[in-house]
């Protein structure tokens, strides 16, 4: 072998072997609970304006100050799930059921609506999904795992509080598709849905963020984690599903296109009703748009929570 083939196999080589890196590093960072070390520090951003940040984190710590009673579960996999049940005047029969994100934690999201169910006397109870906050786990599964865990958690709440209590399931971005896929197989004590910022499918969503990358990154996570991403399609539940449902979008949305919206509100055929935000981003309704939302919700809760 003459010495420009061998230089050439050794740059073959150390091509592969970084894109081997590259493929692994792009891998945890969309996939793994602690993202990558490497990518991380340059793929991450703040996506919202700073007033934004401090509405989220303030009440956020108030929703931590709060008594409340910590639940657990195993998942069908194994892994223990922790739940947080906080008293507001719903006496253990009302309770909302809130469901957070894509690398985010119970209160986080939560706190967002702790004034509006506390004023409305409706108990909360939220989780940590798999792979976030002090659930256990390793992989994020896009809700292909999450919606057989909260549908775990319904039932935990049915055992906990009776078979009287009435559950609303409340869900933003992943957990927004998470409540979605329920959506057909939830127990008569579920009376309504709020899905807000929802993708359609989690292929088409990683798709548009990953490009050429995805082919490679599905085929790993499916010998991973055992499933396939197709799974996370919701809308082939949604055609079975006749619970009221709210659809909530900011119009301006970066992380998950608000084409998403218009699609699922507009196949679905059972009890709807839509509030599409101009100017509002990913998960920013109850910022920007606070009284909307209010009525929207207030609507629901007169008509399906008794």
């Amino acid at each position: 072998m003459n010495r420009a083939v061998k230089t050439a196999a050794a740059a073959s080589g150390v091509t592969l072997a970084l894109a081997g890196l590259f493929a692994e590093e792009l891998y945890r960072y969309v996939f793994h609970r602690k993202g990558s070390a490497l990518l991380s520090p340059f793929l991450d951003s703040f996506g919202h304006e700073a007033g934004y940040y401090v509405f989220r984190n303030t009440a956020a710590d108030e929703l931590r100050s709060l008594p409340r009673r910590e639940l657990s579960i195993r998942s069908a996999d194994g892994l223990e799930l922790r739940g947080f049940y906080y008293p507001l005047g719903g006496q253990g029969r009302r309770i909302a059921f809130l469901i957070h994100g894509y690398r985010s934690e119970h209160t986080e999201t939560a706190g967002m609506f702790l004034d509006y169910y506390r004023s409305r006397g409706v108990d909360l109870f939220c989780c940590d999904q798999r792979s976030h906050g002090r659930s256990e786990g390793r992989l994020i599964g896009f809700d292909v795992f999450e919606a057989e865990d909260c549908l775990a958690w319904v039932e935990e709440l049915r055992r906990q509080f009776g078979p009287e209590v009435s559950i609303l399931l409340h869900g933003f971005s992943m957990g927004a598709a998470t409540v979605l896929r329920m959506a057909p197989r939830c127990p008569d004590c579920v009376k309504f849905l709020v899905e807000d910022s929802g993708y359609a499918s989690a292929v088409t969503q990683l798709k548009g963020q990953l490009g050429p990358a995805y082919p490679l990154l599905a085929r790993i996570h499916r010998l991973l984690s055992g499933r396939d991403l197709s799974e996370s399609d919701v809308r082939p539940g949604l055609a079975e599903s006749r619970l009221p449902i709210l659809f909530v979008h900011g119009q301006d949305d970066p992380s998950v296109p608000f084409e998403n919206a218009l699609t699922l509100s507009g196949m679905y055929e059972g009890p709807k009703d839509s509030l599409f935000s101009p100017g509002t981003r990913h998960i920013e309704t109850m910022y920007r748009q606070p009284e909307r939302y209010a009525r929207k919700l207030d609507a629901f809760l007169a008509r399906y929570f008794p």
